[in-house]
């Protein structure tokens, strides 16, 4: 499996989007209870760093998929069909060995 690290962050629609994973990021999260967060409007993605591999990169997909909506789609996309679309991409990426996360060594 080649993982991909994110905590560096991703340019989504030529905007520089951050990937907070820190403590206060699961906190916040945790508190919602969620697993990530994107905040669109300042370029944020938080994901919870205590999730397995496999639901991290799910989180991290679905996040994303959201960034494209709203750049992208002025918002239409209902989020019952981004959580369709997040699942969908990530057995794609899975299947061809793509896993997105946190490097291993810090």
């Amino acid at each position: 499996m080649i993982k991909i690290d994110v905590t560096k962050g991703i340019k989504v629609g030529g905007f520089d989007y951050a990937v907070d994973m820190s403590d206060e990021a699961h906190k916040s999260l945790r508190a919602d209870n969620n697993n990530g967060q994107c905040d669109c409007h300042n370029h944020l993605i938080q994901l919870d760093h205590d999730l397995d591999d496999v639901t991290l990169s799910k989180t991290f997909i679905h996040e994303v998929i959201e960034a494209v909506n709203q750049i992208y789609c002025n918002d239409k996309i209902e989020h019952e069909k981004i959580q369709q679309l997040s699942f969908g991409i990530h057995q794609v990426m899975e299947s061809l060995g793509i896993r997105f996360g946190q490097s291993d060594t810090k």
